[in-house]
């Protein structure tokens, strides 16, 4: 299948912001921005923006209004990518308020992670659209020369990027073997609360990336059960786990649970080459993945290698 993939990005073009998810403080947006203009980027903030929620403090505003400004800035022609302000969550409440027909015909840039997972899922099913699975405009200013490097790269050649710069050291085999396929995956909690819904992951012969934070070793145990449950995990071609990250704060100390001894417990029975230990997602200094576009996974060179361009 070929993916509709946003054109490269080129210094000079504009820019959008939006907030689906939850609301981004004053000082961390105008960081964000500047970091995109110091780059040669134009920047337009989504009408709400800075929207509060009237009844409650973790939304960035109604989902009609928040929804309204990716649809606006979709549909605009002078706008060539869009960057979500941060995580947290609300992405989930938007997909009946979304545009899809008029999404798909405006393929853009699409940047973020976490509960933007939600978002990549749907992008995917009911657009076809390759996005990147990359810091917030909150993260983008406090990336290393590294990350920011694969970051701009990505979003402004039309070229495969090739093999991502992740030090194998620092990287666990957990089934051997090598695989290639698309990207797809996320914050496991978004995967697993999206069965069911016209968003569920697809899977299906592809390289899934898994990550998450915040989660104590039970509750990702039951996400990825979940998973599992659905058929999803089976379908895969292979993994790419990331971290758990902050899970020690649920933890005995010492832990009697640890994230290594889940994804044996899960993953190794699979028998998919997987690795884990990739930085993406909750972590300093996260490598952005364009998901939708066709990689190779060694297992045991625990490499992972984009054979594909992420934008035309």
């Amino acid at each position: 299948m070929v993916r509709r993939r946003p054109r490269a990005l080129r210094p000079g073009d504009t820019l959008g912001v939006a907030s689906p998810s939850g609301p981004i403080e004053a000082e961390a947006l105008q960081a964000g921005v500047a970091a995109l203009e110091a780059r040669g980027y134009r920047v337009v903030l989504g009408e709400h923006v800075r929207d509060t929620h009237p009844h409650n403090n973790y939304l960035a505003g109604t989902d009609a209004d928040r929804a309204a400004d990716l649809n606006a800035l979709f549909a605009r022609e002078d706008i060539a990518g869009i960057l979500c302000a941060r995580g947290g969550y609300g992405a989930m409440r938007l997909m009946d308020h979304l545009d899809w027909q008029a999404i798909a015909t405006h393929p853009k840039v699409f940047v973020g992670f976490s509960d933007i997972t939600s978002l990549h899922l749907a992008l995917e099913r009911h657009a076809d659209l390759v996005t990147f699975h990359g810091p917030t405009l909150f993260g983008l200013p406090k990336l290393d020369l590294t990350a920011a490097g694969v970051f701009w790269q990505l979003l402004e050649s039309p070229e495969p990027f090739g093999p991502l710069p992740a030090p194998p050291e620092t990287i666990q085999t957990l089934v051997p073997g090598s695989v290639e396929g698309e990207m797809a995956g996320g914050c496991l909690c978004l995967l697993a609360h999206a069965c069911g819904s016209s968003f569920a992951p697809d899977f299906r012969g592809k390289i899934v990336l898994i990550e998450d934070v915040n989660e104590a070793i039970y509750r990702a145990d039951r996400d990825l059960t979940q998973l599992k449950n659905a058929g999803l995990l089976e379908e895969a071609a292979g993994f790419v786990i990331g971290a758990l990250s902050d899970w020690p704060k649920h933890e005995d100390d010492p832990p009697r649970n640890t994230p290594e001894a889940l994804w044996r417990d899960i993953f190794v029975p699979l028998g998919k080459p997987t690795i884990a230990g990739f930085p993406f997602g909750h972590v300093p200094n996260a490598l952005t993945l364009p998901l939708g576009v066709r990689a190779r996974l060694d297992a045991d060179a625990r490499t992972l290698t984009l054979l594909e361009p992420a934008t035309r």
